[in-house]
């Protein structure tokens, strides 16, 4: 009965982390079941870490703390797969016996670890017909892991370095807090909304990218940028937000922007599926029907630029309306991954005066 017990566990824990590694590592369309190992490791193990951070007063070492994280769980995943293989097939091999020198788990266990690193000493061997082709299967399993995940990191360190190279092309010739008016006037020196066409298709672009790897590499959302005051979540808020600007403009309606604003939410909305904004949603509905003096500082400053705008009221309207597809889940995301508000402008020494009307650092609402 113990026999028959131990090979069932084994075999379902075997299945199960293959299952978990296929899922992880070769499938295009990854399973959001929410008792997949790897699921269960990055989202204990993340709460936890996150929770630690949070006391972490120090600015600096609190973000390389978290920045750790990422790179380490990759490690730790691997480390959990193979674990959790070798001792299922130390279960099967306990369970069915018919292998010369093993006596009891200690032993089954070892003689499964031996088999599945292809390591071969040799004084542990199967004597019968299943453990011996159970053995060959144990041994591609373990090649098969190792194959796999070689294979994965190259892909995964790819698509994270596609994604920071990007971020340091955001720039408003500030070395402050880049605002969503900044970067649109920094980029309209002309106040020609059609000079924005090239910057958000290509943003767009990288919009594309970042839902399709992050969709692929789940784990991708917690690695972190190397540089101070970056984030890719506070970048997709910005473009979103900067999109929005050009909204408010009579010809802007409805050009690149606009596509820009709409990839912008649905990763937003991809990345919290699951997620309950609710409380979010309140908190900014509140803001939004307080103070008006941001709203009328970015139009103010839009119109002195150049830009032709849409009637004020008509503006503070569609503002509201557009950005509550996103603001909420934003809100989450910027709290769930504890990234640093706001993005921020390189430090070169040297700065553009884009304008006097809005003081560095004003932002509308909540914005990241």
């Amino acid at each position: 009965m113990i026999s028959a017990l131990a090979i069932a566990f084994g075999v379902a824990l075997v299945i199960s982390v293959l299952a978990d590694v296929v899922n992880t590592l070769v499938t295009t369309t990854t399973s959001t079941w929410r008792w997949w190992l790897t699921r269960l490791l990055y989202r204990r193990s993340w709460s936890v870490v996150a929770s630690i951070g949070k006391r972490i007063s120090n600015a600096d070492r609190r973000e390389r703390f978290f920045a750790s994280f990422a790179p380490i769980s990759v490690l730790v995943m691997l480390a959990t797969w193979v674990s959790q293989q070798i001792v299922g097939f130390a279960l099967i091999w306990w369970g069915i016996g018919g292998v010369s020198g093993v006596d009891g788990f200690a032993d089954s266990l070892y003689f499964s670890g031996v088999v599945y690193f292809t390591v071969g000493f040799g004084e542990v061997v199967p004597v019968e017909q299943v453990p011996r082709f159970g053995a060959l299967i144990e041994a591609f399993s373990g090649v098969l892991t190792t194959a796999l995940v070689i294979g994965y990191l190259p892909a995964l360190y790819s698509a994270y370095s596609e994604r920071e190279q990007k971020l340091l092309t955001l720039d408003d010739g500030s070395e402050d807090r880049i605002t969503p008016t900044n970067l649109v006037l920094s980029r309209t020196p002309d106040g020609d909304v059609r000079e924005l066409e090239a910057f958000f298709a290509d943003w767009e672009s990288w919009i594309a990218r970042v839902l399709e790897t992050h969709t692929t590499f789940p784990m991708l959302t917690l690695f972190r940028s190397q540089h101070h005051g970056q984030s890719w979540i506070t970048a997709l808020g910005l473009i979103a937000d900067a999109a929005l600007h050009v909204e408010l403009t009579v010809d802007g309606q409805g050009r690149a922007g606009y596509w820009a604003f709409r990839r912008a939410c649905r990763l937003f909305h991809m990345l919290t599926a699951d997620a309950d904004v609710s409380e979010y949603r309140a908190r900014l509905d509140e803001a939004y029907a307080g103070d008006g003096s941001q709203l009328e500082e970015l139009y103010a400053a839009m119109q002195a630029h150049g830009f032709e705008m849409i009637p004020f009221e008509e503006a503070g309207e569609r503002l509201r309306e557009l950005r509550r597809t996103f603001d909420a889940q934003m809100e989450f995301l910027i709290d769930a991954y504890q990234t640093p508000r706001g993005f921020w402008g390189h430090d070169i020494g040297h700065q553009l005066d884009v304008r006097d009307a809005v003081a560095p650092g004003e932002r509308w609402p909540t914005s990241p």
